[in-house]
């Protein structure tokens, strides 16, 4: 019945939209190709230098001969296309990547990103099925209400991702009023042996709707998901030009009831049940001198307090002192678990300053950003200097620092320091 009032309420917010008086252009009028073709090779080396005395570190090399660093090295060819006939399109994204990797073997990695077809079955809808990344979310490093889609990694935010295999619909509409631009877009997601498998836990068949409005100047989307565990998840989001030159935006995630792990004070594993709400807030401005400064705060329900991340931390210490009963495969099984999310803990702030060709460097775009987690002060301070004089060639140099106090997040991770140098064609 819960489930049935959702739709409900959202049906009767926009039925009297879908018969409304429309707005067309005419198509015809833009000449289209048949089929489009892009391809990226793409060479990377990383080298880590490792926090010694960090508890992780202590951790990840209980019993293990020790390093002062790892370095790798990534090669990787990836390519996309589409092919149009009439009202039908495939699309289709491949890559492959060979990594060297710090045990000083070779892997191998072939995903298909992406691979679909698209019909264009009646007058502003169109039908999507196969292998598709789905980006939804105003945020600029973090999305709660990307349901459809994976997290972004935070050193590398518009990087592809690889998408779920899923049958979409969209359905779009305008208007001369105030509500200028409709969109109805559900979403389709099974879940099987190998399909989808990281999508949920369990088999399980997932429906997903989203709805998109301009109202005025402001985009506004509202997001469902239900399937047949009784999990639910809303959303919404928000964008916003105040001034051409200054963008406001927020997202907003409610999950059901999620079971959530933690460490005590006597260095147990326990577990505890909440309802998780996900959000972020931001802004984006571009200054007269052509500087863009990204500026976002981020709440993720599912991080630890820092009491709990101490007791992590204080755990580890323990392993030495024998106290308690916790055992080293034990917190390597409960880190692989709980803490593999870019954000362990629960409020951050970003900040990101961007400026291309200072000093009149042509070619030269530089930027600096700061992740800092509000809750032990501790942060991740970047840098990025890319270089493209080169037609096609595109050359970057990435650097990381992480600090803190102890038994803070970034203070007692494994990593100190990572330099990467990027070339891709």
């Amino acid at each position: 019945m819960k489930q049935l009032s959702l739709f409900s309420i959202f049906f009767l917010i926009y039925s009297n939209l879908l018969f409304s008086e429309e707005y067309s252009f005419d198509a015809s009028e833009f000449e289209k190709k048949v089929y489009e073709f892009s391809g990226e090779l793409k060479t990377q080396q990383d080298i880590v230098f490792l926090n010694t005395s960090s508890r992780s570190y202590l951790l990840n090399f209980w019993a293990k001969e020790q390093k002062d660093y790892f370095d790798s090295y990534l090669a990787s060819i990836q390519l996309k296309g589409s092919y149009e006939f009439e009202k039908l399109k495939f699309s289709g994204d491949l890559k492959n990547q060979l990594f060297y990797t710090k045990d000083d073997e070779f892997e191998n990695d072939f995903d298909l990103y992406e691979g679909y077809f698209e019909l264009d079955f009646f007058e502003n809808t169109s039908l999507q099925i196969g292998k598709k990344n789905v980006k939804w979310g105003k945020g600029y490093i973090y999305n709660p209400v990307a349901f459809c889609g994976r997290e972004k990694d935070i050193n590398d935010v518009d990087a592809g991702q690889e998408g779920f295999w899923m049958t979409k619909i969209d359905y779009l509409k305008s208007f001369d009023m105030i509500v200028k631009n409709l969109s109805i877009t559900p979403i389709f997601i099974p879940v099987r042996e190998n399909i989808n498998d990281d999508f949920y836990l369990e088999e399980s068949n997932n429906f997903i709707l989203k709805n998109y409005f301009l109202i005025g100047d402001v985009d506004f989307d509202t997001y469902i998901l239900i399937n047949d565990k009784e999990q639910q998840k809303l959303g919404i989001d928000f964008a916003l030009n105040i001034l051409p030159n200054w963008e406001v935006h927020g997202e907003y995630a409610f999950e059901g009831e999620k079971k959530l792990k933690y460490i005590s004070s006597d260095f147990k594993v326990l577990e505890s049940s909440n309802n998780i709400q996900n959000y972020i807030f931001g802004s984006r401005i571009l200054l007269e001198t052509n500087t863009t400064i990204f500026l976002e705060y981020l709440h993720h329900d599912q991080g630890l307090e820092k009491g709990e991340m101490e007791n992590y931390y204080k755990a580890i210490d323990g392993l030495s002192t024998q106290a308690g009963d916790i055992t080293p495969s034990q917190l390597k099984r409960y880190q692989l678990e709980n803490l593999n999310s870019q954000f362990l803990m629960k409020d951050y702030g970003y900040l990101k300053l961007s400026h291309p060709e200072p000093f009149d460097i042509l070619y030269f775009t530089p930027s600096v950003f700061i992740l800092y987690n509000l809750v032990d002060k501790s942060r991740m301070i970047g840098g990025e200097f890319g270089y493209s004089r080169f037609e096609n060639i595109d050359l970057k140099l990435k650097y990381f620092f992480l600090s803190g106090d102890d038994y803070s997040e970034f203070g007692d991770k494994m990593n100190s320091n990572k330099i990467s140098m990027l070339f891709s064609y």
